[in-house]
């Protein structure tokens, strides 16, 4: 196959070689996958002997049945080797491959740790011939010392595996199995790709799937696994704004793409839920189908974003020791607020490129997600100047149907009401005028807390009709007498 460069996971990981090894092990079988043209199985698989824990070697695989894979993919990780302690890892992988179109199992050892000039740095295992059988696949085996560290590998493994959930790539199944023995007996994890929405087809959009997965993470509330009951049967109540940008060549049907999908929660009415409004977001990141860490450029555009003009007070945020961009709100009203960035290119990814998040198209998609929650659910989104309006509108309402009820012309009267909708043969009470008063308000509110509606939508208190563009009032007509002079 023609292989990419990984992304690099910068300093976000480099407390632990654990990461960056999986990191371009789970990058390189996604692409292998992502480039077949059959639905794929990616599985990761962590395995603890049953030995003391100062000598159990950490046993990893990383199996796909994708299309084969080239060795020369393998040769990024020799910066890796060389700077990983040979005591943690000898830099030996046991790979395993097949191409749909060849006649046997190719099996490979790779010592990174070996100069290149070394005969013991390639070495080719014996080979197993498929028997006419069609398939293709690879899998990388290599073995890492147990250290202290390894708990919180594996903690931080499953997050990773479940984040990759969340894109709902097509043609993939993802999975995890992690089998820890110790003096303790077992302790084995078991994550598989699932979703409490309805499965996906294989023409279903890459957004509308990462919708599907971020609302099941908003429903954990981020947990690796465990969901709560109480936010899932309110999963109809939350609020999805939706934003794409690209720079598509046409004629190749390539380029970049940016997708933003915001998922908020309201707080849950049943008390079972556990979940308090969270004062903080952390922005899930995607390039390639493969959790990433956040570019500065990126993280810039998030903290740029006018946040206000949405009804979100942004209090401040900051980039996390593994890279990820975390956002803090101030007086919340949601109980949570999930946002995710996928950045690729549209195909497989080619050999030496890989998607760059470029700024401008970020900022195009989260506005444009933004801008998507505020027109479908206005009266939750208002800009921080609408809702400082808003509260002046039951005095205001009050004071407007006060005056049309106290006044002694019925003529007046019957006009404001047939005006604001009302029928005359209604029972009509200050209540019920100043309810309609305040709707209207409201709406206007809503309609016009964006420039854009600012400019083209801009509606009346009173429902007349509009007079035709070309038309002209004659000023010495007596229809001034349908002044309403308060």
């Amino acid at each position: 196959m023609a292989s990419s460069s990984p992304p690099s996971t910068g300093s976000s990981t480099s407390s632990s070689p654990y990461r960056k090894l999986l990191h371009s092990l789970i990058y390189w079988a996604l692409q292998r996958c992502r480039m077949s043209e059959s639905p794929c199985r990616l599985t990761v698989s962590v395995k603890r002997s049953p030995e003391s824990a100062d000598s159990s070697p950490l046993r990893i695989s990383v199996s796909d049945t994708g299309v084969g894979s080239k060795l020369e993919e393998f040769l990024e990780l020799d910066a890796l080797a060389r700077e990983t302690p040979v005591e943690i890892w000898d830099g030996t992988l046991l790979i395993t491959t097949t191409g749909i179109n060849d006649k046997a199992i190719y099996c490979y050892q790779f010592n990174l740790q070996e100069d290149t000039s070394s005969s013991a740095r390639f070495t080719k295992l014996a080979t197993t011939y498929k028997n006419h059988a069609i398939f293709s696949g690879t899998e990388v085996c290599l073995c890492l010392s147990n250290e202290a560290d390894i708990d919180d590998f594996i903690l931080w493994l499953v997050g990773f595996v479940r984040k990759i959930f969340v894109l709902r790539a097509a043609n993939l199944a993802c999975e995890l199995f992690v089998e820890q023995t110790d003096s303790d007996g077992s302790e084995n994890v078991c994550l598989s790709q699932d979703s409490d929405d309805v499965h996906p087809s294989i023409t279903t959009s890459s957004m509308d799937r990462l919708v599907s997965g971020l609302k099941d993470y908003a429903l954990s509330h981020g947990n690796i696994s465990d969901r709560c009951e109480a936010c899932y049967m309110d999963r109809d109540r939350l609020k999805i704004g939706t934003g794409a940008a690209n720079n598509v060549d046409r004629r190749k049907a390539k380029g970049h793409l940016v997708e933003v999908v915001i998922v908020i929660a309201h707080t849950s009415s049943d008390l079972s839920c556990w979940m308090e409004n969270c004062s903080s977001t952390q922005v899930l990141h995607f390039e390639d189908f493969i959790p990433y860490p956040i570019s500065q450029s990126s993280f810039n555009v998030l903290m740029s974003i006018d946040w206000q003009s949405y009804g979100f007070k942004l209090k401040g945020g900051f980039m996390d020791d593994d890279g990820n961009a975390v956002l803090q709100w101030d007086n919340m009203t949601f109980a949570r607020v999930d946002i995710a960035i996928h950045t690729y290119r549209g195909g497989a990814v080619e050999e030496g490129k890989r998607s760059q998040p470029e700024r401008h198209l970020v900022r195009k998609a989260l506005k444009s997600a933004l801008f998507g929650l505020k027109v479908d659910h206005a009266e939750d989104f208002l800009s921080c100047h609408g809702q400082k309006v808003r509260e002046y509108v039951p005095d205001l309402a009050e004071s407007i149907a006060g005056l049309i009820l106290s006044s002694n012309d019925q003529e007046f009267q019957d006009e404001c009401i047939a005006l604001l909708g009302l029928g005359s043969d209604q029972d009509l009470t200050e209540g019920t005028v100043r309810s309609c008063i305040s709707e209207k308000m409201n709406r206007i509110i809503e309609t016009n807390d964006t420039k854009e509606n600012v400019e083209h939508n801009a509606p009346y208190l009173f429902e007349c009709e509009k007079l035709d563009e070309d038309s002209q009032l004659d000023e010495d007509d007596a229809d001034q007498d349908m002044i309403l002079d308060f």
